[in-house]
């Protein structure tokens, strides 16, 4: 399958990743999604050919697939122009940071025959799985409450966070993995209330440094997350992801990548699920029931997140069904 890169702002090594392992052949063709956007440092590690217009890139090369990872307020359009033209689409996360837009995009989804892929890498990574499979074997019974923590060092960020139109929020760029394990696990959202503050963001202009998202999800189940920046420097890693599901016979708990159950045995540590890569998980899911479940998917877990940005930006509470 011949594809090409927009833009080099996301998590394309998903794919370069897979490239190295030798699971997939190098892009055909790379281009940056916005202006000042640099792509020639993938450009010399993939060894494709280098464009400065992605529609240019698109017409010239007619691939099969584009992976679009361009400034995350700005990547709707590409998706949408690229589904028209049936090519398949393996899109950064969220897929829109506009409700119309994300309309748009479904709409070409559905009216096309290309397939829709999203970056949502942790949901394919050992721990996740392994905290899926338990609760759907039922090891801690019915799901009643959950929360999920997502915690970043600032670190030197880009242009791209500076502004909304270009940034899209803390909740969706940030909270979208955390709403996506939230969902998957506890099930749809019914009501999202949240708050997020951009004080304490290291002169990153609107970008939002702390949210947090209550949600009601289909039967009275609550779920929550908390999303921040503040990770310290001289913490042992970027990241600090962490989950805690608790139900009716027992709790899981996922902490520095690892799996611990509790229930009527006492607190143990559960071997990890090999990790896949999301890329090739895509790539092998294209026109299956499983592909489009994927899409919708993610489709869903973008529309919760606007509406809890909706929520935090007009301090109210928004009924989602």
């Amino acid at each position: 399958m011949r594809y090409v890169i927009i833009g080099s702002s996301g998590h394309h090594h998903q794919v370069t990743d897979a490239m190295r392992a030798g699971s997939c052949p190098p892009p055909v063709g790379v281009a940056p999604g916005d202006a000042g956007e640099d792509v020639s440092g993938l450009a010399l590690q993939t060894g494709a050919k280098q464009y400065d217009s992605w529609t240019e890139m698109l017409s010239e090369l007619s691939p099969d697939l584009a992976v679009v990872n361009s400034w995350y307020g700005h990547m709707a359009e590409k998706t949408v122009e690229c589904l028209k033209r049936g090519i398949h689409v393996f899109s950064e996360k969220p897929l829109a940071t506009e409700l119309k837009d994300l309309e748009r995009l479904q709409a070409a989804y559905e009216t096309g025959g290309a397939a829709l892929g999203c970056m949502l890498g942790l949901n394919c990574c050992g721990w996740f799985r392994t905290a899926q499979a338990a609760i759907g074997d039922g090891l801690i019974g019915e799901v009643r409450l959950l929360h999920g923590q997502k915690s970043y060092r600032m670190g030197t960020r880009g242009p791209q966070y500076q502004k909304r139109e270009d940034y899209g929020g803390t909740i969706p760029w940030v909270g979208m993995h955390a709403i996506d394990w939230l969902l998957r696990l506890g099930g749809p959202c019914e009501q999202v209330s949240a708050f997020h503050s951009s004080a304490c963001n290291g002169n990153n202009g609107s970008m939002e440094a702390t949210a947090s998202v209550l949600m009601r999800l289909k039967g009275g189940v609550i779920a929550s997350a908390d999303l921040d920046y503040l990770r310290p420097t001289g913490s042992a890693r970027h990241d600090d992801d962490r989950l805690r599901v608790t139900g009716t016979r027992g709790m899981i708990e996922v902490i520095d990548g690892r799996v611990y159950l509790e229930n009527e045995l006492p607190r143990r540590e559960l071997t990890l699920l090999p990790e896949e890569n999301p890329f090739m998980r895509f790539l092998r899911c294209i026109g299956t029931p499983e592909g489009d479940t994927l899409a919708r998917e993610a489709i869903e877990d973008t529309r919760i997140c606007l509406l809890a940005r909706e929520s935090a930006d007009k301090n109210i509470t928004i009924f989602c069904s």
